[in-house]
This record gives structure tokens, sequence and C-alpha cells, in this order.
């Protein structure tokens, strides 16, 4: 997916994270209740002193800080503590709203959570992942006593939300900071993040009076850069006039400030990094970075591209189209852009991406379920051929939903229940599934033979997901030559992953349809494993250990996700979130590697 050639830039983003925020807190109107955590700005004491309720003791210590969750300002979560605020236990998300609970670190050494963090991978293959991850590190929740520098851990969790392009989510992380907890560094990931959604006015009012607060000589180019925001021409100047000779590197900013000032200097081509400053003064000049630059920059970028009214529709329908495969927008942007006109003209001729946009207007052009259906499974296919399936099942739910469970022929049915169910359309794959089951009636013998095979690989995926419709595990009747796909000597493997999962899950396998299996012949299949994480998840979900436990499973399945996963990491990691209650999100990875493996 082209999503996966921006992976190695990431590093890009979070080095310039390493010192990026900015206190966008606004405040909040009279008559709405207080936070226990005060406005950015205002001293700390004047919180109210009120405290959380009480845990078990031997989950939290007295001394323990502790978590208030609440929706009664803003659905937001106020951190507190018996002797002070703790920045790191901070997050936007309770148990109201998808957090994983205040004592999800509960058990977890301090230093151990920051190198849990530091290996969490972002994946694009993978919806369920990506939703974890986030919940991961949004989750308003107790850190164990003993962190030398808080500050390290909330930048450590910003930092992993720029690399995903979580823009929003990073912006109000630090909303929520107490503002005894802002430090420079803190400062300048939230201005960085003003940039990028081009709230250049409230940037500019956070960066005040910084650029002479210490050497970082950001503050002094920010300082320029709203100057001429300012349109203060004359103290522009003077700052350029004064920067620092280590600024003649970034030769990018001095041309770019030739534009803003009415020049015509030639942006250099070098290897420069854009930043968020760079990029935030190319819209002030109206230069258009390339998509290269923006691509290589990172998803924080392809987001800011994504979102940005006045570029290129061209370039925000693949930036957005990036960015919903890294789950930082809602599928809802592309659809918009493609409606504006993205790619209109020989797509044909064009990128796969250019293709689902025109696949995605003829199938939202017609009223034909017929020719729906075909123009829908040109998309599926073209998402295929660009390794983004799954990006591209997200985007045409609409044009599903609008489709009559019918027969469509060449396992159109198929597809469309499976899609269903990760979409958690539940009552659309019900009746998906009926559709496969009728096709079972029809046709000659080789024909109806081919659809019970159909019928086989519908139950499985009904059942994987936890589905309550027609299909039933029966292990007397189950025939494992249902999953033996000649054309793929590899997809016998499928058949053992499927009943690993069933056993996982709590259905009786017997012995004797693992050695069914083993007769179909079995092709060793490469797939993503480490010892090492897999030991320490097991531990971690013995233990009850939920941050731990979520953490170590996403780094067991990695970037490439559960499709790519050995069947062995796979069942670990599925049991693992089993044991710490998540079952439903284990059914969901189960059912992206079914689908990524073609079960």
């Amino acid at each position: 997916m082209i999503s996966s050639r921006i992976r190695k830039y990431f590093w890009i983003v979070g080095g310039l994270l390493a010192s990026l925020v900015l206190p966008f807190s606004v405040l909040q109107a009279q008559d709405k209740p207080r936070s226990l955590v005060p406005p950015l700005g205002q001293p700390t004491t004047t919180q109210q002193d009120e405290v959380a309720p009480a845990s078990k003791p031997t989950l939290t210590p007295p001394s323990q800080k502790r978590v208030i969750e609440g929706t009664r300002i803003d659905g937001s979560v106020v951190v507190q503590s018996l002797g002070g605020l703790d920045p790191a236990s901070v997050g936007t998300l309770t148990t109201s709203n998808g957090g994983l609970g205040p004592d999800m670190w509960n058990g977890t050494a301090p230093e151990r959570v920051i190198t849990l963090l530091q290996n969490l991978p972002v994946s694009s293959t993978s919806p369920e992942m990506q939703q974890l991850f986030r919940r991961l590190l949004l989750t308003a929740a107790v850190i164990p006593q003993g962190t030398e520098n808080p500050t390290d851990l909330i930048i450590l969790r910003l930092e992993k939300l720029v690399e995903a392009g979580l823009v929003k989510d990073a912006s109000e992380l630090i909303r929520r900071m107490p503002a005894s907890a802002l430090t420079p560094a803190l400062d300048r990931i939230a201005v960085e993040l003003l940039l990028l959604q081009g709230e250049n006015e409230q940037a500019c009012r956070v960066a005040e009076g910084k650029q002479t607060a210490g050497a970082d000589i950001f503050w002094a180019k920010t300082d320029i850069f709203c100057n001429l925001v300012a349109e203060n021409m004359a103290r522009a100047e003077l700052g350029l006039n004064l920067l620092d000779e280590t600024a003649g590197e970034d030769t990018l900013f001095f041309a770019i400030f030739d534009r803003v000032a009415g020049g015509t200097a030639p942006l250099p081509e070098t290897d420069q990094s854009l930043t968020p400053l760079h990029f935030a003064m190319m819209k002030l000049s109206g230069v258009a970075p390339s998509f290269s630059s923006i691509e290589k920059a990172g998803s924080a970028f392809l987001w800011a591209l994504a979102m940005d009214e006045t570029s290129n529709v061209n370039d925000r329908y693949v930036a957005a189209y990036e960015s919903l495969a890294m789950g930082s927008v809602a599928a809802e942007l592309p659809r918009r852009l493609i409606k504006q006109g993205a790619f209109r003209e020989g797509a044909d001729e064009m990128t796969e991406l250019a293709q689902i946009a025109a696949f995605y207007r003829e199938a939202a052009g017609t009223s034909a379920d017929l020719e729906k259906a075909r123009a829908i499974g040109d998309l599926w296919a073209a998402g295929e051929r660009d390794g983004s399936y799954f990006t591209a099942a997200r985007l045409s739910l609409p044009l599903l939903s609008g489709l009559t469970p019918a027969e469509y022929g060449d396992k159109f049915e198929l597809e469309a229940l499976r899609l269903s169910l990760l979409s958690k359309e539940t009552a659309a794959a019900t009746s998906w599934e009926r559709a496969v089951r009728r096709g079972a009636l029809r046709g000659n013998f080789e024909e109806r033979d081919a659809a019970r095979k159909q019928i086989a690989r519908a139950d499985a995926y009904m059942l994987i997901s936890g589905t309550n419709g027609i299909a039933r595990w029966n292990a007397a009747n189950f025939d494992v030559a249902a999953f033996d796909q000649s054309e793929d000597a590899a997809q016998t493997e499928n058949v053992g992953m499927y009943l690993g999962i069933l056993e996982t899950f709590g259905d009786p396998v017997p012995e004797m349809l693992w050695s069914d299996a083993f007769s179909l012949g079995q092709v060793p299949r490469f797939g993503l494993s480490n010892q090492v994480i897999e030991k320490n998840l097991e531990r971690a979900a013995d233990a009850g250990l939920v941050g731990e436990t979520i953490a170590l499973s996403l780094a067991a399945l990695g970037e490439e996700g559960p499709g790519l996963a050995s069947t062995e990491t796979l069942v670990r990691v599925l049991a693992a979130l089993q044991k710490i209650g998540l079952t439903e999100e284990a059914r969901q990875l189960a059912l992206e590697a079914a689908i990524s493996r073609n079960l």
C-alpha cells in the first residue's frame, strides 16, 4: 500500500516532536463546571479539593496518584493526586468512552511502561490494532510511582500519536495537561501541532515572548513567522537578520521567507526535512509543497494536507486515503473529495488510488444493483492490488450498505459478508450469509459443490466474528477439504489457523480434525514472530496486566498486522487478549487475519 512507503520516515516526526507542544487550552465558559485540572496559565492552587473514589487497597496504595473519570466537563478526564497533579496520567479516554481503565498500568514498573510504548508499532494494515493503539495512548491511567520524569512519558505518548497522524488526538491530550506541567519541549510540540492544523494565530499566542527565553532557534524562527502573519514585515526582516548563524543550515526557511515577502527565490532541491513551520509558511506564501515532500515528512503532514481546504483536490484525496489507512481521518473525507472531483479524468491510466476514486463514483452513480456490485468489486480489487484492501472496504461501506443482498456471481456475496463483519454491520452480514447459502441450491453438481465450499468459508467468518447467524460449529461434520484452495499450496495452513482460532474462543476441536488437516499436506508458511515478545506477552496476560498485555500484543503482531503474523503468534495474541477481557477485540483481530489470508 502507498502508506507503507512513508513508515521509514516516521522518525523524522518523532525527532521534531522531541521538542513539540503548546498549551492550547481555551478558557471554558463561566457557566460550565470547573475542572480539577486548572485552565492553562492558571495556578494549580485554585483546583478543587476533591479526591477520587477509593480503589481496592491492593491495587492502589494510599500514596498512589488517582484518576477521576467523569463526563461533567465536556467528557473530560481529570487527574489528581493527594500530592499534586501527575502529567503522565492525563488522558482523554475513560471507561465510558473506550478507555482501558485507570488501573491499566497497575503492576507494571514505570520504566517498563516507557519501553513498551517505545516499541509500539504503527500499523496501516489493521483497523483493530489502530483502535487498541489509540486507546492505549489516550487512556487516563495511574502511572506507578517511580517515574523519574513524567514529562518524558507524556512526550513519548505524543510522539507516537503524531507518528500515526493522530494530530487531533495529540492536540486534545496536550489541552488536558495541567499548566504546572508544561515545559518548553511541550510548548514546542503544541505550537507545531497548531501549525499543522492551520491555527496560526493561536500558535503565535503560545509562542509570544519565547524567542528570548532560551537558545532554541525554533522560537526565533517562529517569532519571524508570527510577524509575517501579523503583516509586520519590518520586525520579521529584523528578526531574520538577527538569526544565529546556525539558521543558515535551514535554507528552505529563508527561501520560503523570500516568497512570503514577495520574492521569487526557488525552493532548494535538498534532502532537508519538511517541518510544521515550513508547512505553515508555505501555506502563507501560497507555495504548495510537493506531495513527495509531504509523504516523506510523515503521517502528521499527510493529515495536514488532507485537511487543507486550499490544496489541490487530487493531492488531498491521496493524502486523505493514506490517512484513512492510518485511522487518522474518517472515511467521509476521501468520499467527499471524490465527489468534489478527485481524479475525475483519466483514472484508467493513473494509480490504483485514482482508479478507486473512479470506481467509487461509478458505483455511487448507478441505481442498478448489478452494475453497482460490479463497480464495488472492482474497487475492492484495486484496493487489494494496492495493498489497501481494508481501507478500500472502509471507503465502500455506504455503497455496500445500499446494495440488496443477492447473488451477484464471482464470489461477491462471500466478500460482502466478510467486509460487513469487519465493519461490524451484523444485520447486513446475516443477510449476505443467507445469500451465500442460496447459491448452493442452484446449478449442476460441480457448481453446487463449489457453493458448498463457499458456505463452509462463510460459516468460518461468522463463527470467528462471534456473530449470531445460521452458522454453527459442528466438529463431527467439519470437512477440512473445504479450505484446501489448490491454487496456493500455502493456503492449506488456513485450516490450522481456523481451528486454532476456534479453540482459542472455546469451541471444541477434536484431535481427529488436526490429523485430517495434516493429511491435506502442510507447507510451512512464512510469518512474523518473536519469541522474546511472546514470552513476555504470556507472562503479562497471566498476571492480568492490561496495559502491558495490549502493548505486547501490538508489538507481537508488528506493523504488518495479524495477516502476516505467524499462526502461532496470532493464536497467542488472541489468547492473551481474552485473558484480560478483550474478547471482542481478539475476535476482530482474528477476523482481520482470516480475511487477509483469504480463508
